[in-house]
């Protein structure tokens, strides 16, 4: 019987299994590890499944020959796809030598983590499994980390980069206070996700959070939609109707591509920040709202500020405090995580069978430079899990262009004009609404010339 010291020791050391149908093996290796490893081992796969299920074993070390068939790799690439179908994120590392390397290599293109070459090196393994083992305590505290007291503080964000740590810190601070924030990022990068876990962090979460997209509303609709009108205010309107700010009282209205929001209705926006009080359209009578406000913009509102299109005093008002989100291409090996992360969720979404990424799938990850950024992973990640044939997603289910990401990362200095004045034409065309005439007149060319430019960078969906 193992006494109070023992107990607290063996309930911090992380797990292994060993599968392997050589015995002697199994005794060496548990024997080797035992001092820092809690080692458990199985002769065969159903022996194997068994006890990865019952212990939950994140680390596993695998031998792929074993009974019936200890000559092939069936057995061993079955148990291999019978724990990731259990645990998707279980690090199954591969006992290989060099005439098994062809079957070493499925495995990992399977979703292996990892192949350890015969003959086996001991002192060199418990170096690589307190590495593997470093990682999975990594993972499980990075998870721990995005569900604080309340779990659903940090919502669907997932991210263990320096970046998005101190983005995590900044999300604690302003939670705890009720002041206006402005949060800025390329599209796609998931600022809604940061001001609903703002949101949900705050003393206000019991209350409504209210999301409207300035640049998605007409603007002749859009100042009834923030602030509701009166019955007659004008022609349809037939019934009193309240705004998305009386909605969101006693809670949190986010207001997205804050940039596109008219002169007109900047000044009623900065009226409410400044008073809390509101005016229904065709209304009279000041309405208070106890709402608080967090605006999103892909804008660079400073820019915004200087040519005179967005109001300075309104911009001070929301920018209280700012958090700035990085592009997907700046958060490291948060790229890994977040696919992982969504490929489990959208997995049990479409109720599909656990999948994991080859090694080339997630090679293929990490060199693309996502432009379209989380939404564009998302959209891949949903697309791989119904192409993949199989327990493993391939780097062609992905559909991935790297090669001209990779092109894009080094580019020349042509291929940089060419990026810039893409990114300046399509952002002309959503800026006008697609509109031809005012696109020209705003970028001083000709309207032939604009078609061409437009025909060039493919943006002939631009509008």
């Amino acid at each position: 019987m193992l006494n109070n010291n023992e107990n607290t020791r063996a309930a911090v050391l992380p797990k292994i299994l060993i599968v392997d149908d050589d015995e002697q093996i199994r005794k060496q290796i548990q024997w080797f590890l035992s001092d820092e490893f809690e080692v458990y081992s199985a002769g065969d796969r159903p022996a194997a499944i068994e006890t990865f299920k019952k212990e939950e074993t994140p680390v596993v070390l695998l031998d792929l020959g074993l009974p019936p068939h200890p000559r092939d790799a069936v057995e061993g690439l079955q148990a291999l796809d019978d724990m990731l179908a259990i645990n998707s994120l279980a690090k199954i590392i591969i006992v290989s030598g060099n005439s098994e390397r062809k079957n070493a290599l499925a495995a990992v293109d399977k979703g292996a983590y990892d192949i350890f070459p015969k003959p086996l090196d001991l002192d060199e393994l418990k170096i690589v499994l307190r590495r593997v083992c470093r990682r999975v305590d990594m993972e499980n505290e990075n998870i721990r980390e995005r569900k604080p007291a309340d779990e659903s503080s940090f919502g669907k964000i997932v991210g263990a980069s320096s970046p998005m740590q101190l983005i995590f810190k900044a999300i604690g601070k302003v939670s705890s206070t009720d002041v206006p924030v402005l949060i800025t990022g390329e599209s796609g990068t998931g600022k809604e996700l940061i001001a609903n876990a703002i949101h949900a962090a705050s003393g206000r979460k019991e209350g409504p959070f209210v999301a409207i997209n300035c640049g998605a509303i007409p603007e002749s609709l859009l100042e009834s939609e923030l602030f509701g009108h009166e019955k007659g205010s004008f022609t349809g309107a037939l019934v009193q109707r309240r705004g998305r700010l009386e909605y969101a009282n006693g809670g949190t209205l986010f207001l997205d591509e804050i940039g596109d929001l008219a002169q007109e209705l900047q000044v009623k926006l900065l009226r409410f920040l400044q008073e809390k009080v509101i005016e229904r359209v065709g209304g009279r009578q000041p309405v208070p709202v106890d709402g608080r406000v967090i605006a999103a913009t892909n804008r660079n509102l400073e820019e915004a500020v200087r040519s005179g299109a967005f109001r300075e005093d309104l911009y001070f008002r929301l920018a209280v405090m700012k958090i700035h989100l990085p592009p997907l291409r700046e958060r490291g090996d948060d790229v890994i995580l977040l696919a992982e992360h969504m490929l489990a969720v959208f997995s049990k979404e479409l109720k599909m069978p656990n999948k994991r990424f080859s090694k080339a799938a997630l090679d293929a990850i990490r060199k693309y430079d996502w432009p379209g950024n989380i939404r564009e992973m998302q959209n891949c990640v949903k697309r791989a899990i119904v192409l993949a044939a199989g327990n493993s997603i391939k780097a062609e289910d992905l559909g991935l262009d790297t090669a001209n990401a990779q092109i894009h990362k080094t580019a020349s200095l042509k291929g940089a004009r060419d990026a810039t004045e893409r990114e300046m034409l399509a952002e002309a065309l959503r800026r006008n609404n697609g509109n031809i005439s005012k696109t020209a007149k705003s970028l001083g060319i000709s309207r032939p010339t604009l078609y061409d430019l437009i025909a060039r960078h493919g943006l002939g969906n631009a509008g």
